[in-house]
């Protein structure tokens, strides 16, 4: 499989280098941009977080050309791209997509979108976020009621969430409407079983024996079976752990949501001592609609994503600018700037694997949660 994987992500790059758009990377500068870009009209800009309507604003303020900014989940997002792209009518310009496995394997090479890099930013970028242009990694942790439990987090084993004593105490968004759930599953499968293996070793001071393909398919079953609260999204999950009640449930959500928790006067914190690891770093990528009408404010935008003042409103909410010389603000409400090598980080190269595997992961969940 390696080989096809290879060959399928040589195809999707060569799928998005055929098509340029805008201004070519030959005749590129900032100022050629800006130029390029005054001539066309506004453009409206996507992305998981209501920052972006933020986000666009100053983008605005800035340039004196006019985007606007609309929230919209991964999957929504994948459907407009697909549809708009197919029925020739493109009103959605760019994207900051949270699911790279679809991207890479699916909007890209079907050329309902590019990916473009600005050339005078590809020295502050690392060269794994390159290709496709990564915007920023968003930090999803477990997290614990710190009003009941203090400063130590009650659980610090993965494997601890499927025992009885947390049997419909782990909140958590649906995983079927959340396909970075689904993806992480896949690549701990596929990169960290042994480590998922050793784990349940640790929890229960015996080797695991399953009918399962991997250590991590026993722990997402057991998990199913346990009764998770399932909620729509993770902004429902903040105010379920933090709730005034003697055994609060632990939560899986962005790190985002602490920002929430510190506004409405609940308690929470990461699981730091979570094994083997305390969450997972979802990428996020820079798409533009391989049909925009205006591609140079598009490219413009994507630029300014990919720059700490583009970035700066989610930077506050715990997100990680790909950009090297970006830094996230002190007093972010979560305090995952110290906790971020714990943090499970995709393989990129798999990313195709995660997408074949995406409906038998659902299907597998579906069974084990009924």
């Amino acid at each position: 499989t390696g080989v096809s994987i290879l060959a399928m992500g040589a195809a999707s790059a060569m799928a998005q280098d055929a098509k340029e758009i805008g201004i070519p990377d030959s005749e590129y500068s900032l100022e050629a941009l800006i130029e390029a870009a005054k001539k066309e009209g506004p453009i409206t800009v996507i992305d998981a977080t209501g920052k972006i309507v933020t986000m666009a604003e100053n983008f605005s303020k800035k340039y004196g050309l006019q985007a606007t900014g609309v929230k919209m989940s991964g999957q929504e997002q994948e459907q407009v791209i697909a549809r708009e792209a197919a029925a020739g009518n493109v009103r959605t310009d760019v994207f900051n997509m949270s699911n790279l496995p679809s991207v890479t394997s699916q909007i890209l090479p079907q050329g309902f979108g590019v990916s473009w890099l600005a050339p005078d930013l590809k020295d502050k970028i690392p060269a794994e976020y390159q290709s496709p242009a990564i915007t920023s990694n968003n930090p999803w942790v477990f997290a614990y009621n710190t009003d009941v439990h203090g400063d130590t987090c009650p659980v610090d084993n993965l494997w601890a969430l499927t025992t009885e004593e947390w049997k419909g105490r782990v909140a958590i968004p649906d995983p079927l409407l959340r396909n970075e759930t689904m993806f992480w599953f896949n690549q701990l499968a596929t990169h960290e079983d042994a480590a998922m293996r050793a784990a349940y070793q640790e929890q229960f001071g015996e080797e695991l024996t399953t009918d399962e393909a991997s250590a991590t398919a026993e722990w997402v079953k057991r998990l199913a079976q346990n009764k998770p609260k399932v909620t729509k999204s993770d902004s429902d999950v903040g105010p379920i752990v933090g709730a005034k009640e003697e055994k609060p449930p632990i939560g899986f959500l962005s790190a985002a949501i602490f920002r929430d928790a510190k506004k409405d006067g609940y308690g929470m914190g990461i699981c730091k001592e979570m094994k083997p690891w305390i969450g997972q770093l979802t990428p996020r990528v820079a798409v533009i609609a391989a049909g925009t009408k205006s591609p140079n404010t598009a490219k413009l935008f994507a630029r300014f994503m990919m720059t700490e003042e583009g970035m700066a409103p989610q930077l506050g909410d715990g997100k990680i600018s790909t950009n090297v010389d970006a830094k996230m603000p002190e007093g972010e409400a979560s305090g995952i700037a110290t906790h971020l090598d714990r943090l499970y980080v995709n393989h990129s190269e798999t990313t195709q694997d995660d997408f074949a595997k995406l409906q038998d992961w659902q299907d597998f969940w579906l069974t084990n949660s009924r």
